[in-house]
């Protein structure tokens, strides 16, 4: 049984617009990339439901979300986007921004089974922990950085709020054994009189992968009110040209930039997968 989730969420430990906005502009522009203060083109509600990675090449959104007090909510398109390097840097743009701001900020990406945590210091150091999908990416690579530990996502160099943490914390062996064998064990009930009856629920739990996990976890403690942690089939694209009003009522900030002409020659399948 497959379960398919994606998620993919930046969180900055600051709660100051301004200085992120202007730390972020900086950058894009620094790689010759174009503020710009709408999106281009209009698109029919289809379009920017059904395809929006076809925007990709000629537009890079950056969303600020409220967060709990002393955080702040980013979420791009394209995916991932502050995880990537610029062409030449040395390191992410999130370690970068975490710099230039100075604070602490990571990436959780939530990909069903797998998931990767990028965590950057104000100093300028990353580190990487999780797993990929093989057939997106090599094996301990994440884009142009070492994943430094295999398997499950955990904090290694940010010292975060207790209650964070504790979402974090990988499961003990004995807490996967037991997973294990109630999956086992609710296999061998199926189809027979002693099958719970929300046994495909509980084990839709019990699939779910440690990031996705960490992910539902984390929702509560930094989502803000209301949450744009999710924004599932409402991509970022669809807000940005549809609910303008109502992000800016919510407190939210929308950056639009045209990206430098060497990112928009990319491959097409990069491009659907959020990938560029």
């Amino acid at each position: 049984m497959f379960i398919e989730f994606r998620n993919y969420t930046t969180c900055i430990q600051s709660d100051n617009f301004d200085s992120i906005e202007l730390a972020i502009t900086g950058i894009f522009e620094l790689e010759g990339c174009r503020r710009i203060s709408q999106p281009p083109q209009p698109l029919s509600n289809e379009e920017l439901r059904q395809t929006p990675w076809l925007l990709l090449p000629n537009l890079w959104i950056v969303g600020l979300f409220v967060s709990t007090p002393g955080w702040t909510i980013v979420k791009t398109e394209p995916n991932e986007l502050l995880c990537r390097r610029a062409r030449g840097a040395a390191r992410p743009r999130l370690s970068e921004l975490a710099m230039q701001i100075g604070c602490n900020a990571f990436h959780l990406g939530a990909y069903g089974h797998n998931g990767i945590l990028l965590e950057a210091d104000a100093m300028g150091q990353t580190f990487i922990s999780g797993s990929v999908d093989a057939i997106e990416e090599e094996e301990n690579q994440f884009y142009d950085e070492q994943i430094n530990t295999s398997g499950y996502s955990q904090f290694f160099l940010l010292d975060v709020p207790e209650e964070i943490q504790a979402v974090v914390k990988a499961p003990s062996p004995e807490q996967q054994q037991e997973k294990e064998r109630r999956l086992s064990e609710l296999d061998m009930l199926k189809g027979t009189e002693e099958e719970p009856f929300d046994a495909q629920s509980e084990i839709g739990e019990l699939l779910k992968g440690h990031s996705w996990r960490i992910d539902e976890a984390l929702e509560p403690l930094l989502g803000g009110s209301p949450s744009y942690w999710h924004i599932w089939k409402n991509n970022l694209f669809y807000l940005a040209y549809t609910q303008q009003l109502q992000l800016a009522k919510n407190g939210a900030r929308l950056l639009y930039f045209q990206p430098a002409e060497h990112y928009r020659q990319v491959d097409p399948l990069y491009e659907i997968q959020g990938y560029y």
